[in-house]
């Protein structure tokens, strides 16, 4: 079906930039939103949603410019010529990892008292 629709300027600006954004046709993008839009009516509420449902409605979004890029060449390529980030101190992640294990034990602490364990 060919459906020709006026936008106003600014809406058209919008659609434009999501568009190149994500490196569709503005045409693609269009359907894409109009298909939302429209499923949203067909979707269960929150509480109704399945895992598999989820799933669907990620995949169905476009990509974040920031998370693609673009390169030539293999994976294994890249992994050997990128350069290690020796900015990780192990001291450091192992203070952060206790501090992350004693707020874990004073939760299942406070969860047996609320459960009436001990």
């Amino acid at each position: 079906m060919i459906l020709t629709i006026s936008l106003p300027g600014d809406v058209q600006e919008k659609l434009e930039k999501r568009a190149e954004a994500v490196k569709w046709s503005v045409e693609e993008m269009a359907t894409h939103l109009l298909d939302e839009a429209l499923s949203i009516t067909a979707r269960p509420s929150k509480d109704e949603l399945t895992p598999e449902d989820v799933v669907a409605r990620i995949l169905s979004l476009p990509p974040k410019p920031q998370n693609v890029r673009a390169s030539v060449g293999s994976l294994s390529d890249a992994l050997r010529e990128s350069k290690p980030d020796y900015t990780f101190d192990l001291d450091e992640w192992r203070q952060e990892w206790a501090a992350v294990e004693a707020e874990m034990k004073a939760i299942e602490q406070a969860d047996r008292l609320a459960d009436g364990r001990e």
